[in-house]
């Protein structure tokens, strides 16, 4: 069959197939499809999938004046797409818009619009590239475009995106299909309002956000399956999570309470990460330790330098109050005296352990009041853990320098690891042959170590 055989059997398709067809594409496709003939010309503007993204339709030039000229055009016409527009239910509309606040009027015109079309995932992106904090978009937020009054009507969303503008949370009346929410340098305040309307709710995640108003999250949203808060700040004192069958858990930031009425039996990840911390509080280590107790069902779980630090001011400062379930652990740390407490620590706490890696990270400032440890004494302690002898059959360095205290660490895993099978060691990213030569032999004299297992393989990478 020649290609203008093909053409002619697409020419034979109804309007409504062609509509499909095209929806299946990305939108930037769909538009090219217009230059067919008068017929595509139509059918495009009938997709169901639309995305309108400045960084897809415009080069900006680097005159700002220019920028201005370029950006009103290209919002003119966006408005003039919409108001052409010839189809029905809109399944997507994605928006991405930088210094939207100048052109409010044609913004909210194409808010509307994909309100009107009943839209069912809705992203609106209208963040500036400059902002780097969450006050970066806070002392902005007067100059913020406010979603218009239809928007609280619509009844059809099931995924809402929503970064930098301003949105009252517990004004949506009826969000009951939504399935996923992803916010980012907003405000949110009575946020539990509107997650105590959303039975469905299966993958929330907050970026960048301040004022969060989130009290509670109640059996009422069992469907939760995955969290992440990220760099954000809450109105409440503490947040309790009531989620049974929450699978991924992700926190960064700030050292803030957290209170699971129930976990997942069956996690499959926990990540926490309190790298904007930069002072050492006794406190936050009861706060830590209750959050971990918390998900000790997940399989992976990631944690940082602080909680290495600050772990051994739990209750219990050699293992938590049960065994942990996790299969990998990945430990993010500068192999520092003061971590080596939460190390064997958190080997100590899982007792099942398969996996265990090491993610080189640069040393951050902390004011710190951690006992002086003795790095050869504490690791040449003839002391093993249930891991080392039963389960642990990998260790990963990642970043690896080769150095002292990174070596003793690895020295003691090799000597008690029974069923230790692989000690991967990757090299750091950006270093010449030069610069490699000492990691390289560090890596040799790793290979040398005393091992306790007979099947036991080191590779530099």
């Amino acid at each position: 069959m020649d290609s203008g055989s093909a053409v002619d059997i697409i020419s034979t398709l109804s309007d409504f197939l062609l509509v499909l067809i095209i929806s299946n594409l990305s939108f930037k496709e769909a538009l090219s499809t217009s230059r067919l003939s008068t017929r595509w010309r139509h059918i495009c503007r009938e997709t169901r999938n639309i995305s309108f993204r400045e960084d897809e339709i415009v080069t900006f030039a680097d005159d700002s004046v220019a920028r201005y000229y370029q950006r009103a055009a290209l919002v003119a016409y966006m408005v003039g797409w919409v108001n052409n527009f010839t189809g029905g239910v809109v399944e997507s509309f994605e928006l991405r818009l930088s210094n939207s606040y100048a052109f409010e009027e044609g913004v909210t015109t194409l808010i509307e619009f994909a309100v009107s079309k009943n839209v069912k995932h809705l992203f609106l992106d209208l963040s500036e590239p400059r902002w780097v904090t969450n006050n970066d978009a806070a002392q902005l937020e007067p100059g913020l475009i406010k979603l218009p009054e239809s928007f609280y009507k619509i009844t059809s969303l099931v995924t809402l995106k929503l970064f930098g503008c301003r949105f009252e949370p517990s004004r949506l009346a009826k969000p009951g299909l939504v399935k996923t929410m992803f916010f980012r340098w907003i405000r949110l305040e009575m946020l539990s309002a509107l997650i105590a309307k959303t039975p469905l709710l299966e993958i929330l995640n907050i970026k960048n956000c301040w004022e969060i108003g989130l009290d509670a999250i109640t059996g009422y949203n069992d469907r939760l399956m995955k969290m992440v808060f990220k760099y954000c700040s809450f109105s409440a004192q503490q947040t309790t999570l009531d989620v049974p069958n929450i699978q991924i858990f992700k926190y960064f930031g700030k050292v803030y309470r957290f209170e699971f009425a129930s976990a997942n039996k069956l996690m499959e990840e926990a990540y926490l990460d309190y790298r904007e911390e930069s002072r050492y509080n006794v406190s936050a280590g009861v706060i830590i330790s209750g959050f971990l107790y918390s998900m000790l069902s997940a399989k992976t779980f990631t944690i940082c330098p602080y909680v290495l630090q600050l772990i051994q001011e739990c209750e219990d400062p050699v293992r938590l109050k049960a065994p942990m379930e996790t299969r990998q652990l990945v430990l993010k740390t500068n192999f520092e005296p003061n971590e080596f407490v939460g190390i064997r620590f958190m080997l100590n706490s899982s007792p099942y352990l398969e996996t265990l890696s090491f993610q080189m990270v640069g040393p951050r400032p902390i004011e710190e009041m951690v006992p002086q440890i003795d790095p050869e004494a504490y690791w040449g302690q003839n002391t093993s853990h249930e891991c080392l002898k039963k389960t642990l059959k990998k260790v990963e360095v990642w970043s690896f320098y080769g150095g002292t205290h990174e070596l003793r660490v690895l020295e003691y895993l090799i000597r008690y690891g029974r069923m230790l099978e692989r000690v991967d060691l990757y090299q750091p990213i950006g270093l010449d042959d030069i610069q490699l030569l000492p990691i390289r032999a560090a890596a040799d004299r790793v290979g040398e170590f005393e091992a306790r297992s007979e099947n036991l393989v080191v590779t530099f990478y």
